[in-house]
């Protein structure tokens, strides 16, 4: 049993208590708060002999901290929170449709971001995700800046590579600099046979989680697998979870927010150039009209 130390901002004091009675009734030998105004360092934490840390960032994220292994995350707050086999509190996404939507919104400028597993759950990050971002300001660019896919029931993964480094997930996970691009609508879910295709075109297999070998995704009820240059994945599940700086995503909000997003890549390239362009925006950026040489026409 671990025991947790909470920094908090007063603005987020009552976030704090959640989260500290939400640890105490998951087996958490002691979870306490303290002021970030008293203690902000984490040597406090291991002064008091606490094994890890959560600082309280804003309502979106939180810094987590492993004091024994050093291991240091950002993570979204519905993440960090244990949640009960019942009831289910599961944003499921299951649509066909609006899967393929998403792996495409996610794989056409996307990067596969980082990741992170516990307990029955896997997630991975993508950032430049072709879905419009209706909580950023009008003067913002307008494109989701990072996106997370959940599983949740039987989750697994296995991360593929054609590298000479055993450890490159584990950099990969720790370090938020790195990126690996998708590669253009090369990612699919609930594709059996394109899993299987990718795994027998990467030269190694890393499990980490729950993987046991080609017929773990063979048995999985959702599935998410994508290329990313060198380096690939396949991760799968009984649920699939979409979250983002909002909160959960449902499945009837990824069609009107791609097409949102379309129209607003359309606006961007008719007013690029001129005095009331909006802000450079890398997704809007790399998907260029196919009529380059009038991007300010009429499609």
């Amino acid at each position: 049993m671990k025991k947790t130390l909470i920094f908090y901002k007063p603005e987020y004091a009552d976030l704090a208590i959640k989260l500290r009675d939400n640890y105490r009734a998951h087996d958490h030998a002691e979870a306490d708060i303290v002021s970030a105004e008293a203690h902000d360092d984490i040597e406090y934490a291991v002064k008091m002999q606490y094994d890890e840390a959560v600082f309280i960032e804003d309502s979106e994220a939180v810094i987590f901290h492993d004091i024994k292994s050093g291991y240091t995350r950002s993570i979204p707050v519905p993440a960090v929170f244990y949640n009960d086999p019942q009831p289910v509190s599961h944003e499921a996404v299951t649509d066909k449709a609006a899967l393929n939507i998403l792996a495409d919104a996610i794989s056409d400028a996307g990067s596969w971001w980082c990741w992170y597993a516990d307990d029955d759950m896997i997630q991975l990050e993508f950032c430049d995700v072709q879905l419009y971002d209706e909580t950023k300001a009008g003067e913002e660019a307008h494109t989701t800046d990072v996106l997370a896919v959940r599983f949740h029931g039987h989750a697994f993964a296995v991360f593929l590579d054609d590298l000479n480094d055993k450890n490159w997930h584990e950099r990969f996970r720790d370090d938020d600099s790195i990126l690996y691009p998708v590669d253009t609508y090369d990612m699919a879910f609930d594709d059996k046979n394109e899993a299987e295709s990718l795994m027998n075109d990467f030269r190694n297999r890393v499990p980490v989680k729950n993987f046991k070998g080609a017929e773990t995704p063979s048995a999985a009820k959702h599935i998410l697998c994508a290329r990313c240059g060198a380096v690939g994945f396949i991760a799968g599940g009984d649920e699939i979870e979409i979250a983002g700086k909002k909160g959960k995503f449902t499945e009837e909000e990824i069609e009107p927010l791609s097409r949102k997003w379309w129209d607003y890549w359309k606006q961007y390239w008719r007013l690029r150039g001129t005095r009331d362009a909006l802000p450079e925006d890398f997704a809007c950026e790399v998907t260029i009209p196919v009529n380059n040489d009038d991007p300010q026409g009429i499609w």
